[in-house]
């Protein structure tokens, strides 16, 4: 069919200059220009099969992109949901976590020295003691060492 609409626009084309009629029915154009757009159509019409099969090309690619940007859309809306609400609600637990943590390290500390102190207290009253109780044992030795004295000295 190509070939027969390609014939026919060469004979449409080798007439306009001499005598411009169209070759199949002989019918005279007014104007030369008539015999080109003759040609223009008959040529558009050759193309048709073609330029459909681009426009069906284009229009895939076109799909494609739609799919894409629809894709887009949904992680475009978690990135939305995840700036406005999820990473300052994550934030503000971060930042009661770090003042629980702070308080907690206060609280450890205090307890730590609580504990030292109870621990050194009653090592400190044990020397104490242990000092007192030397002491008491001198005391002790002296005070026999004063009763034989005194037996002594009484007899």
């Amino acid at each position: 069919m190509e070939r027969t609409y390609q014939k026919f626009i060469n004979q449409v084309r080798s007439t306009l200059k001499a005598d411009p009629c169209c070759p199949l029915c002989y019918r005279k154009f007014d104007k030369q220009s008539e015999g080109e757009q003759l040609m223009r159509d008959m040529e558009l019409q050759i193309k048709g099969p073609e330029y459909r099969s681009k426009i069906d090309r284009d229009l895939g690619l076109l799909q494609e992109k739609f799919e894409k940007c629809l894709n887009l859309k949904s992680v475009n809306s978690q990135l939305q949901d995840l700036e406005e609400t999820d990473i300052p609600t994550l934030k503000n637990q971060m930042k009661q976590l770090d003042k629980e943590i702070v308080e907690l390290k206060n609280k450890q500390t205090d307890l730590e020295k609580e504990l030292n102190d109870q621990i050194t207290s009653p090592l400190e009253q044990c020397e104490q003691v242990k000092t007192d109780i030397i002491m008491l044992n001198k005391y002790v030795v002296e005070r026999k060492d004063f009763e034989t004295k005194i037996t002594i000295c009484q007899q």
